[in-house]
């Protein structure tokens, strides 16, 4: 249930990390915590979120014992001990199958599927379980008689293409198993981009509020940039609208910068097509991408600046 609804069913309930500036930042240092000791166990290591990341284990697992499942108890134990946190732990071939199964273990489960199980134990599920499978394209697939992961799977490359074109090739290789994207490379803690969103409790078209909380943002961002010595080139933002309705919008500069100010003018000066909508706005998010390691250089802010301005 969307925490905005939650609160209008029961505003008077306690709601933990609600959105203050408090709660977030406790919440990134627990996730940086996490993510340390998941790349303690191997080097090809891609996070999606700020709770969530994948881990290619096929070259270091026999070293924990003689399954697979040996180096994810071993992951699920560390982090509960030194954490005392839950974690909820997919295991497969492929990246798209083990999200699917760490979502089934929740809370704090450990799934393991092999692709030899696959119609065993997933083809039952709604269709819907699998990443790139929203409302929309839920209701449409229902039309077509195809309601669940074992539907899709039983669709000829010709029929997946024809629904969807190459997206429905994409959901029958998911649900086929043999959707084999790699796990994104991440040596030394690498990262290609880092985000932060806020879910308002209470949908918001106060625009000084909104634009508060970007700036708000943009700070935690940018410590975590200095934290990690990085500079970035492009910054984007998500906004969320009632109704799920979600836009995304994009600023390339010409150059790298490391400018706090200037991330946050780029991130409000992207919303402003935005301010004269009539719906409520229900999250704000801001992301920076195109990163690299802070060698010292010297930038020119204001020559950014202009450039913004012009682009």
């Amino acid at each position: 249930m969307p925490i905005s609804q939650a609160y209008k069913l029961c505003p008077h309930g306690v709601y933990i990390c609600s959105g203050t500036p408090i709660s977030f930042n406790q919440y990134h240092e627990e996730s940086d915590k996490v993510m340390m000791i998941l790349r303690k166990y191997s080097e090809i290591f891609q996070p999606t979120g700020i709770d969530e990341a994948y881990l290619d284990v096929s070259e270091v697992w026999r070293d924990y014992g003689s399954s697979p499942q040996s180096i994810a108890k071993a992951i699920q134990t560390e982090i509960q001990e030194e954490l005392s946190l839950p974690v909820s732990l997919g295991v497969a071939e492929t990246k798209s199958i083990a999200k699917i199964a760490s979502d089934l273990g929740k809370p704090n489960g450990l799934i393991i599927v092999h692709n030899s199980e696959i119609e065993k134990s997933l083809y039952h599920l709604p269709a819907r379980k699998i990443i790139g499978i929203g409302k929309k394209t839920e209701q449409r697939l229902q039309k077509k008689g195809i309601n669940t992961i074992g539907d899709i799977a039983s669709l000829s490359r010709e029929k997946a293409y024809l629904l969807m074109g190459d997206h429905g090739l994409y959901l029958r290789k998911v649900a086929l198993g043999v959707n084999y994207r790699k796990v994104g490379y991440s040596r030394n803690g690498g990262r290609k981009s880092i985000g932060s969103e806020r879910t308002f409790r209470i949908d918001q078209n106060d625009w000084n509020f909104i634009e508060e909380t970007v700036g708000q943002i943009v700070s935690r961002l940018f410590e975590r940039l200095k934290k990690n010595s990085l500079l970035t080139r492009t910054v984007s933002i998500k906004i969320r609208f009632q109704g799920f309705i979600t836009y995304t919008r994009s600023f390339s500069f010409q150059n790298y910068l490391s400018d706090e100010k200037m991330i946050v003018t780029t991130a409000i000066k992207l919303l402003e097509e935005f301010k004269s909508t009539t719906k409520k706005v229900r999250l704000i998010g801001v992301r920076v991408t195109s990163l690299k390691s802070n060698e010292g250089q010297l930038l020119l802010t204001p020559f950014l600046a202009s450039s913004l301005g012009k682009n």
